[in-house]
């Protein structure tokens, strides 16, 4: 008889990627609540790390736990935190995960509110959290929506992935996380492709104020890049999709415009600018 199985997509909390695993589904019937941990080594998912799974009794990912011997020692060694640059990109990962910095950088470009599900007090101060993020949108567009909290008491929600299912219910919009680096909610559709491509640039230099600026810079010209699609379609009552990207990419010297780039660009202009506009866009 053919053990039935569950499909758990984790991803790697130290450079994002991600794979759809098979986990017995008896792992998950012998408690009735509470977390269950699974140890993920290294090359099932990622071929340089090995992490743990934090799953609820429902096989819902709850959280990640870092079993690398040399992650854990990154952690305790790193480096003084300077005034000018709040989170190092290296200390920022190491303490919320890879895939929560793409989304908070993707939800203060494009406009979106986000939580940080906890049931305990983080060393952490959101306003220098909120800073170091902003400090990466250029005007008019930073401040515009700010990181918060979400607390829970966890002797009244003893299973963690209840809570969370009513937390997304009541908070379909927005991007949620918890301290465990793992992404609860994501409210957009397309992909974290361009914030992990700009991270992993940052990451080859080693000079904290050089990354922020690699990243602040790519956001900049993401930003030049939907503006200038604006007065496009300023000076159009319709256009095709496939005209307006022709004609971005033959004007956008630095930049490929290929179906991808168009739909962030859409994003942009729908959440930050007028949806008026993006009606002028054919299919």
């Amino acid at each position: 008889m053919t053990e039935d199985i569950k499909i758990l997509k984790p991803a790697c909390p130290k450079c994002g990627v991600f794979k759809a695993i098979s986990i017995p589904a008896s792992v998950f019937t012998q408690k009735s609540f509470g977390l269950i941990k699974i140890q993920v080594p290294q090359g099932a998912v990622c071929e340089d790390h090995q992490f743990i799974v934090i799953a609820d009794t429902e096989a819902r990912i709850i959280g990640y736990e870092a079993i690398d011997v040399s992650v854990s020692k990154e952690e305790e060694e790193l480096p003084e935190i300077e005034s000018e640059i709040k989170f190092p990109l290296k200390y920022l990962i190491n303490k919320i995960g890879f895939n929560s910095v793409a989304g908070l950088i993707h939800a203060k470009l494009f406009k979106y509110d986000s939580f940080i599900i906890r049931s305990d007090e983080s060393d952490m101060n959101l306003e220098d959290l909120n800073e170091y993020f902003d400090f990466m949108i250029p005007e008019p567009y930073k401040n515009s929506v700010k990181i918060d909290t979400i607390s829970y008491d966890d002797e009244i929600f003893p299973n963690p992935g209840y809570f969370y299912s009513l937390v997304t219910n009541q908070k379909t919009k927005a991007f949620l996380f918890n301290p465990r680096k793992h992404i609860v909610q994501i409210p957009w559709r397309t992909n974290l492709y361009y914030e992990t491509h700009i991270i992993n640039y940052a990451l080859e230099r080693t000079d904290p104020k050089e990354q922020t600026k690699i990243i602040s810079d790519s956001i900049k010209r993401f930003i030049n890049d939907s503006e200038y699609a604006k007065t496009i379609l300023d000076g159009v009552k319709k256009i095709s999709e496939k005209d307006l990207m022709k004609t971005l990419d033959e004007k956008l010297a630095m930049t490929t415009i290929n179906k991808y780039r168009m739909a962030l660009i859409k994003e942009f202009l729908r959440r930050r600018v007028s949806v008026d506009l993006i009606k002028k866009i054919k299919k």
